[in-house]
């Protein structure tokens, strides 16, 4: 009976989860534009995980025959490269598709960093009222006091130009806001009755914070990290324009921009072609963002 009873309770689980995830979906697909978006970043995806099998060359070879050969569509063009090569005779169609995996690379890294640090700080201040909540939250004021960009410009200018630097700067940026956000959630969730009872219970502060209240608080922190990631693939493209980010010869798509910025009038194609793709998977990625809102938030869904 034992068994049998068991059985029954696995197949209730599966059965809400897959209710739940189909709702999810129906939901999310009916936001078209975050369903382009979604493909769009699923083809990109695969491209920068399989980078060195999908790029015709390599990001770095130079070819001196083929300066600043300009795309297909262009009168001069070479089908040998589709998308023509830099002023160094570099395939940008490879660049781009390496590029790809550094921005991925960028977005991942600072996303983990700002919901590990901002989820554990967020609900430290939450369930420690007093001294060690205003010390947190006034520190997150601080940062936030300042110009994202400035902030994230000193900070490399201080720890050095490099791609690494340039990821923990625009972290440390963004930061506060999810430490803000899942104070707030947090603080929301703990006035409700499954709180109270857990802690009757005998629950401790850690199994109510991350056991409890944060599955709860996950919803809102994972639009947030969407957005999130876009803005940081673009705050590191800027600091990459400016210098201060990847270095060269690596392929990263603001590096490209700031190699190219010089022949904006007379080749604009070498500006064009990678500020095209910071554009369309920074939209695509806003795009996806708000399908998740859509689909996880239960105001939004009351309200169609």
């Amino acid at each position: 009976m034992s068994i049998q009873s068991s059985n029954d309770n696995d197949e209730k689980i599966q059965s809400a989860l897959m209710a739940v995830l189909s709702s999810f979906w129906h939901e999310f697909k009916a936001n078209r534009g975050a369903l382009y978006g979604l493909i769009f970043i699923s083809i990109l995806a695969f491209v920068a995980i399989f980078a060195d099998l999908v790029a015709p060359y390599s990001p770095i070879e130079q070819y001196r025959d083929f300066l600043k050969l300009p795309p297909i569509w262009v009168d001069g063009g070479n089908w040998d490269f589709l998308l023509g090569t830099d002023a160094l005779g570099r395939d940008q169609l490879s660049r781009i598709i390496h590029g790809s995996r550094y921005s991925f690379y960028i977005g991942f890294i600072v996303i983990f960093f700002c919901l590990t640090i901002g989820i554990f700080l967020g609900l430290v201040a939450a369930f420690n009222k007093g001294y060690v909540d205003t010390f947190i939250m006034r520190a997150m004021d601080i940062i936030l006091a300042f110009p994202s960009l400035l902030m994230a410009l000193a900070l490399v200018a201080i720890l050095g130009p490099s791609l690494e630097n340039a990821m923990i700067a625009i972290a440390v940026v963004y930061i506060p806001h999810f430490v803000r956000l899942t104070r707030a959630q947090a603080l929301s969730e703990l006035g409700k009755d499954y709180v109270s009872s857990s802690k009757t219970m005998g629950a401790s502060s850690t199994r109510l914070m991350f056991i409890n209240v944060l599955p709860n608080c996950m919803a809102p922190l994972i639009v947030q990290a969407t957005m999130s990631f876009s803005s940081a693939i673009l705050d590191a493209a800027a600091l990459g324009f400016l210098g201060m980010g990847a270095q060269p010869p690596t392929p990263e798509w603001g590096t490209m921009l700031a190699d190219s910025r010089q022949y904006i009038t007379s080749d604009p194609w070498l500006m064009g072609i990678p500020g095209l793709f910071i554009l369309v998977t920074v939209l695509s990625i806003n795009l996806v963002g708000d399908g998740l809102r859509d689909a996880l938030d239960p105001k939004m869904k009351s309200n169609k």
